[in-house]
């Protein structure tokens, strides 16, 4: 009888990577905040390749609009942000979403995308809160 050590190590590998995968991170909110000090246009989110899209006509300046998610998972790893600034310029990114590798044991999130001036998007992962 042989012993067929490159199935069992391979079978080994693959149950230790799936113990200790992470779920994915469940989304409540999906929050827009506008960082100008004009108001944006045309704002439109992305996630690829889920297909879930978000938009918001208008967004003033240094306010926040809330897109919603409601208790959806986050399975994707790429957004593409675009909108129009206040000279009606039109400005699109795509950018890495951010993981729960540091995040805690929340039941669920908040994805926060910050436009600044100039074209730059930030976006964070943040425990939410609950609000009454």
């Amino acid at each position: 009888m042989k012993i067929r050590w490159p199935y069992i190590l391979c079978l080994a590998t693959t149950m230790l990577l799936s113990a200790c995968a992470r779920p994915p991170v469940v989304l409540d909110r999906v929050f827009v905040r506008n960082a100008t000090n004009d108001r944006i246009t045309e704002v439109k989110i992305h996630h690829e390749p889920s297909a879930w899209f978000g938009s918001a006509n208008t967004i003033l300046p240094q306010k926040s609009y809330d897109i919603g998610f409601s208790g959806q998972p986050l399975l994707t790893r790429q957004a593409s942000v675009s909108w129009r600034d206040g000279d009606n310029r039109p400005w699109s990114l795509a950018i890495e979403l951010p993981d729960n590798s540091a995040g805690g044991e929340s039941p669920s999130m908040s994805l926060v995308y910050i436009i600044y001036p100039a074209g730059r998007v930030d976006v964070h992962l943040l425990e939410s809160v609950k609000l009454k």
